[in-house]
């Protein structure tokens, strides 16, 4: 069964004022009862400085903003994921319809991106200095290879399970194949392709921490380092923070456009 919006039951009925309040503060419980739990062990500890509570966090992003670091570093990495994940989306969903579609074009795509998927971002990192410099060039491409075979592989998936009959339909209809390609098997797939997107998002989050790191001068991995190097532990966990934040927020941002594009879904 669908699962029903957060101000109706399922019946379609209106839920009361208090029920409402507490679907939207029931999702926050856990995170709240762990940032609680941080805050006391930070109290408790006897080396505060080794294990930042909350509050030395938050007045760290305070002494980072006004040091005039925070937000330019927060907006190069933005700029870092979204170039990464555009870039490795044009690729994986014409790869991933051909594969998906095709025997010939499994057979050619299939192996390679799964031995891309099997390497370390580590490992592709000196590689890439090599080949494109230590530049924003570098930085991107390593987020969209990490965001390419995650989309693949499941719009790849999404493809091949679809209906047989839509796609005897379509062509009992003689239906060009690009029609065929983009809207009967790529709206098909689009579910697939949405989680795949939510989970490479996550990933692109993950490979920044590795770009990051190489040769910036901003960026959260910049901060990180940097507070590494000066043993500023608050400073680190408020880059730990910010990630958690930011991917949150980015998998927030997914669900948007999905409830749009795919609201037959429900």
């Amino acid at each position: 069964m669908p699962r029903p919006h957060a101000y109706f039951s399922s019946r379609g009925v209106a839920l009361p004022p208090l029920r409402r309040v507490w679907n939207a503060v029931s999702p926050w419980l856990t995170t709240m009862t762990i940032l609680l739990f941080w805050q006391v062990s930070s109290d408790l500890s006897s080396k505060p400085s080794l294990f930042s509570s909350p509050t030395a966090v938050i007045s760290a992003w305070f002494d980072l903003a006004q040091e005039g670091i925070l937000w330019p570093s927060i907006g190069a990495s933005l700029v870092r994921v979204c170039s990464g994940v555009a870039l490795g989306i044009a690729f994986a969903v014409p790869c991933g319809l051909v594969a998906g579609a095709s025997h010939i074009g499994y057979a050619v795509i299939d192996k390679p991106v799964h031995m891309l998927r099997a390497i370390p971002f580590p490992a592709l990192s000196p590689l890439l200095i090599i080949a494109l410099g230590i530049g924003e060039g570098m930085k991107i491409t390593l987020i969209a290879i990490g965001v390419f075979s995650l989309i693949y592989v499941n719009l790849r998936d999404g493809v091949r399970n679809l209906d047989p009959k839509l796609l005897e339909l379509a062509q009992a209809y003689h239906m060009p194949r690009r029609t065929i390609l983009t809207r009967i098997m790529f709206m098909g797939a689009l579910p697939s392709f949405m989680t795949g997107l939510r989970f490479a998002i996550a990933v692109a989050w993950i490979a920044l921490v590795t770009c990051e790191t190489v040769n910036s001068s901003t960026g959260i991995g910049y901060i990180l380092s940097r507070s590494q190097q000066f043993s500023r532990t608050d400073q680190m966990m408020l880059c730990v923070v910010l990630y958690a934040l930011l991917g949150l927020a980015s998998e927030g941002l997914v669900k948007l456009p999905e409830r749009c594009v795919i609201s037959w879904r429900r």
